[in-house]
C-alpha cells in the first residue's frame, strides 16, 4: 500500500513539474496572422581594412593585435568597447553593421622580434611594443565607410 501511494506522489509530482515547465515556456505570438511586423534595423557598416605597415622586419614579427569600437573617446580610453573584432595576421577586411552615427576606433599592432629590432622599427619599450592608430568615423545609414588605420613612428 505504501509502495503504491508513493508512485501516485511520484506521478503526481512529475506531472506537477511538467505543467509547470509548460506553463511558463514563452512562445512568441506573431500579430496580424503570423506576419512579422517588426521594423527593420537602420544601420550603416563601417569597413575596416587593418594593414600592418611594412618594415625591416618580417612579416611574422609584426602582427595585428586589437581592432575595437566605442561610442566616444572616454568609453575608448576606458575599455568599454560596442565592438571588437577577432584579429588575424591572415584577414584584412574587418566589418561591423552599426547604427548610424560617430564612432571611434582603435587599432593596435604589437611587436614580436627578438633582440633590439622592435626598438629599430619605432616601437616602444622593444620586444612586444605596441602601436596604436586611433580615429573617428560617420557611419551613415545603408552605406558603408570604408577606414585604413595609419600607424606612425
Amino acid at each position: 500500500m505504501k509502495v503504491m501511494a508513493m508512485k501516485k506522489s511520484s506521478i503526481i509530482w512529475i506531472f506537477a513539474g511538467l505543467v509547470l515547465f509548460i506553463a511558463c515556456t514563452k512562445t512568441p505570438i506573431i500579430p496580424n496572422g503570423g506576419t512579422d511586423t517588426s521594423k527593420a534595423k537602420i544601420v550603416g557598416t563601417m569597413e575596416v581594412e587593418f594593414r600592418v605597415p611594412g618594415s625591416f622586419l618580417g612579416p611574422s614579427r609584426v602582427l595585428r593585435a586589437d581592432l575595437s569600437i566605442a561610442k566616444d573617446a572616454e568609453s575608448l580610453y576606458k575599455g568599454h568597447f560596442l565592438e571588437t573584432a577577432n584579429v588575424y595576421n591572415s584577414k584584412l577586411m574587418y566589418t561591423f553593421d552599426l547604427t548610424p552615427g560617430v564612432y571611434y576606433y582603435q587599432a593596435g599592432i604589437i611587436c614580436v622580434a627578438l633582440g633590439d629590432s622592435c626598438s629599430a622599427a619605432g616601437f616602444p619599450g622593444g620586444k612586444f611594443g605596441m602601436k596604436w592608430a586611433i580615429g573617428t568615423v560617420e557611419v551613415k545609414q545603408d552605406a558603408t565607410v570604408h577606414v585604413i588605420p595609419q600607424f606612425t613612428n
